[in-house]
């Protein structure tokens, strides 16, 4: 599951985060979070992670490619 950011995220807990970039969720301290290679961002629940970062849908393998 990844997620792209669509607003900066300033004050990530190890790093910030950039409009564009590409998180994927990971396990770290307890509860899966957003991390930007091996360093976290924010939770994947949170309200930071709700207000800046979207859900990159997976196409369906059912769908024809146009």
């Amino acid at each position: 599951m990844n997620y792209r950011v669509i607003k900066d995220i300033d004050d990530g807990w190890e790093i910030s985060a950039k409009i564009g970039d590409i998180l994927h969720v990971q396990w770290w301290e307890g509860a899966p979070t957003l991390m930007k290679g091996k360093k976290a961002v924010c939770d994947k629940d949170s309200k930071l992670a709700n207000e800046n970062c979207e859900l990159i849908k997976e196409e369906s393998a059912n769908e024809e490619v146009r």
